[in-house]
């Protein structure tokens, strides 16, 4: 089964950056650099068909193997998005 770790562009309501793990937050962090740092290694920890969800500054997400880098097969990406404060 392959898991998504999810980093969305904008913070939360409280003002964190969350990361998700097929869209339940596993943990929140003051900034989006510690959120990837975070789900980089959470994911290289698992390895397998881990991937990580990052959404852009266009709202695209955009699917990352667990080593931060574009995976070669493509999985499919939530559907959801979490950044929509108000917009």
């Amino acid at each position: 089964m392959s898991r998504i770790y999810e980093i969305s562009y904008h913070p939360d309501e409280s003002h964190y950056w969350t990361v998700r793990l097929d869209g339940e937050v596993v943990s929140r962090f003051h900034s989006r650099f510690d959120a990837l740092l975070s789900a980089v290694n959470l994911a290289a920890a698992e390895g397998g068909d881990t991937t990580i969800g990052v959404e852009g500054a266009d709202g695209v997400w955009r699917p990352f193997g667990s080593d931060a880098k574009r995976p070669a097969r493509l999985p499919p990406m939530p559907a959801r998005t979490f950044s929509d404060h108000g917009r």
